[in-house]
């Protein structure tokens, strides 16, 4: 089992409706949510001419494989699930960081380092987000398969 570190954010429409949404979809499709953050207000991010987004962070256990032959077929497996919940819930992909109903993004599976043409392991830009390292569990969380070196 693997701690699976997702971001999930929405600035269309009901966003905590759509942030429910996410979780419910998550917890039923990847496995148990051990950890779900507040949910906190913030402003755009990359394409910054739309409105602020609402985010959580969520922490789950998911029989994913970190290590051998079945890393990428796993991590690929999680990658379309995030995906399907995210057109299940309106999404569309018109403008690259636009507005959208709902963004799930894979920030962490445990301390995996990963890159193939669709993922990168941590994700590149999780520094850059202030939200995500403010509602990271406080350090240290072994329990939660976080690493202080984070």
């Amino acid at each position: 089992m693997a701690k699976l570190t997702l971001s999930t954010g929405s600035n269309v429409g009901d966003r905590q409706f759509y942030l429910a949404e996410a979780r419910s979809l998550l917890g039923q499709r990847l496995g148990e949510i051990l950890f779900a953050s507040e949910v906190r207000e913030t402003e755009a991010w990359g394409y910054t001419d739309q409105s602020p987004f609402l985010n959580q962070l969520l922490i789950l256990e998911s029989p994913v494989a970190v290590s051998g032959e079945a890393i990428r077929h796993d991590l690929h497996r999680v990658l379309d699930v995030t995906q399907q919940i995210e057109h299940e819930l309106g999404r569309t992909r018109d403008l690259s960081w636009g507005p959208r109903t709902l963004d799930i993004d894979l920030i962490f599976v445990d301390d995996l380092r990963y890159e193939d043409e669709r993922i990168s392991l941590p994700h590149p830009w999780w520094r850059r987000r202030p939200f995500v390292r403010e509602l990271l569990p406080r350090f240290p969380a072994p329990e939660l398969g976080l690493f202080s070196e984070y």
